[in-house]
């Protein structure tokens, strides 16, 4: 029997994706070994204690880490993990969640880090305090803190590396967290991170890991792992209740960090870099059009290429032709703007065979109209 072209019969339009898998345009494409597993998930159940308990073994085991558990996300990781730092165990605490007073609640951050998704520490009920410097952190930390946090894809963001930052942490004995959601692949920098020290590290498990989209890693201490796990579901009374991970889930991020583990990702680089090349050949042929190839080495690893034009031959902003290609049949969906500097960029990391000609093809009939 076929399958139903569901997307058709509910008037949704599809797209080529020449980003990569950001959570908006439904994350990556799941390997297949994990798609295998969760259908198995699906139809052999087994008590969710028990799978998460093994899950985490198998994934701690995996990553060199010293506990696991599945979340509902990178987000979702945050969220608990501040929570579990904030209340360390103590049912009463926990129970109150977001309502943090008389508990330790304030998380120091350093200014350079602020981002939009810092919401999920404060989701939980806690404060964030700036800091800028080493000294500024000594100076922060009190009786109140609760937590340090680092955003990792920020490296060069910051006047303070990593190892002083930990240990710092370890100095005053207060939890630090980190945020790794997008920095796989390369897959060597989950294990790296791992290896710098930090108490809690949080991954999104449907990027570059490639499992679940819905699903997430949390990483670290056994202890705080353990009451990261009491704040979330099916915990009836958590405050992450919310927050359910299906037992599909667990089985599938399993398999998608052992996948990862052996994914050949020198020749996966290796492919992309040549659809991307090409991409570059066939675009810059055209009279007043040039591309860059760029290879970033610090987040993820993808190369793509950056299209720039003559504004005088064709009259077309980076703007209205991200609109011309959303709108285009087929829709092709390109790097948002205000993560390109305003340039249009173009990934191979989601481009299935044939797609690379039909984006470049697109992208040529709207120069040419502007002209």
């Amino acid at each position: 029997m076929a399958t139903p072209d569901y997307f058709a019969d509910l008037g949704v339009r599809p797209f080529i994706n020449a980003i990569g898998p950001y959570s908006s345009l439904g994350g990556a494409e799941m390997w297949p070994e994990v798609i295998e597993a969760m259908d198995y998930a699906i139809k052999n159940k087994a008590r969710m204690t028990d799978l998460h308990d093994a899950v985490g073994r198998r994934i701690a085991e995996l990553t060199g880490a010293e506990a696991a558990m599945v979340t509902a996300g990178a987000t979702c990781a945050i969220i608990l993990g501040t929570a579990a730092c904030m209340t360390m165990g103590d049912e009463e605490k926990m129970d109150r969640l977001p309502d943090t007073s008389g508990m330790p609640n304030e998380v120091i951050i350093l200014k350079s880090q602020r981002y939009l998704y810092d919401r999920s520490i404060r989701a939980p009920g806690a404060k964030l305090v700036e800091v800028e410097s080493a000294a500024d952190i000594r100076a922060a930390i009190n009786a109140n803190t609760a937590m340090l946090f680092y955003l990792l894809n920020r490296p060069d963001d910051t006047a303070i590396a990593i190892p002083e930052y930990v240990a710092i942490a370890k100095e005053y004995g207060v939890p630090i967290m980190c945020d790794a959601a997008t920095t796989v692949p390369p897959i060597a920098n989950l294990k790296s991170t791992v290896a710098a020290g930090f108490d809690l590290i949080c991954y999104s498990g449907g990027k570059g890991l490639r499992g679940p989209y819905s699903a997430g890693l949390l990483l670290g201490r056994p202890d705080l792992i353990e009451i990261a796990r009491r704040n979330g579901s099916p915990n009836h009374r958590a405050y992450g209740r919310s927050m359910k991970v299906a037992p599909e889930e667990y089985l599938g991020m399993m398999v998608a960090v052992e996948k990862s583990m052996r994914f050949d990702e020198e020749a996966e680089y290796e492919r992309q870099l040549a659809i991307v090349d090409a991409m570059g050949r066939d675009l810059s042929a055209m009279r007043g059009v040039d591309t860059v190839t760029r290879t970033p080495g610090v987040e993820a690893r993808e190369p793509y290429i950056e299209v720039h034009w003559d504004a005088e031959l064709y009259k077309t902003t980076p703007a209205e032709v991200k609109q011309a290609l959303r709108d285009g049949d087929p829709s092709i969906e390109i790097r948002a703007l205000f993560l390109s500097d305003g340039q249009v960029h173009l990934t191979a990391t989601m481009l299935k065979e044939g797609e690379a000609s039909i984006v470049t093809a697109g992208l040529k009939s709207i120069l040419l109209a502007s002209a």
